[in-house]
């Protein structure tokens, strides 16, 4: 009996083990949802396609859809796979600064991943349930550290729109200049010095602060300039 062996996915079709001649077309390659969204966020989920995801996969386009309804249904799934898969920080009894700050970084890399999921909640195409269960957890941190609900949940909103403005201003460096720091700093110094005298004097206070690297000092405002207290009596 002539015993077949699958070929590596992407790597030609399946061979004869007894011949070494290419195996006729049968059923199609079975797969798992969770090996389809794995492979859309491996490719990056802001410019997929269904074909490119096929060819990754070894499969027809026509199978993919035994698994998903459409791209939109995929790349929802898929981002809030990416979200779920996420190691944020546990409750270790930190103090609370150094839990949001490893929350912070946590969500920072998320977000400037190769899963490419800054443009997509740009776009509105991350549902709000992506997040519920990491904001439950940080919920349930601050609470224990004093915050009543409704400081800590504010405090969240302002932890994200650091994260997510800090990513933005990363992706656009980077995709400008090499040394985007340097760039700013030429910029300031092409301009004659009465143009822009406070910004000629602070150049390199400037550029550093532009350096995507540096995200962590904005951060480091916002938490030291806050000290958890006790809420209302409505807060739960």
């Amino acid at each position: 009996m002539s015993v077949t062996t699958p070929s590596p996915i992407g790597n030609g079709p399946a061979m004869n083990a007894g011949t070494g001649s290419p195996r006729r077309a049968g059923r199609p390659r079975r797969l798992t949802t969770n090996q389809v969204i794995e492979a859309a966020i491996a490719l990056g989920l802001d410019d997929l396609t269904m074909a490119a995801l096929a060819k990754s996969l070894g499969v027809r386009v026509a199978v993919l859809y035994n698994y998903v309804k459409n791209r939109e249904e995929l790349i929802s799934l898929a981002a809030r796979h990416a979200m779920a898969d996420q190691r944020f920080p546990i409750d270790e009894g930190q103090d609370w600064r150094a839990y949001a700050r490893a929350y912070a970084r946590a969500a920072y890399g998320l977000f400037r991943s190769d899963a490419q999921l800054l443009p997509l909640l740009i776009a509105g195409k991350i549902s709000p349930a992506a997040k519920l269960d990491s904001a439950e957890g940080w919920l349930a941190v601050m609470t224990s550290r004093g915050f009543c609900a409704d400081r800590a949940l504010r405090l969240l909103r302002a932890v994200d729109a650091i994260i997510m403005g800090s990513a933005l201003l990363a992706s656009h460096a980077r995709a400008h200049a090499a040394d985007y720091p340097r760039t700013v700093r030429g910029t300031i110094l092409a301009r004659p010095r009465s143009d822009l005298p406070l910004l000629s004097t602070h150049a390199e206070m400037l550029a550093a602060t532009a350096d995507p690297d540096n995200w962590e000092t904005s951060l480091d405002m916002l938490l030291d300039g806050i000290e958890p207290h006790a809420g209302h009596a409505t807060d739960t």
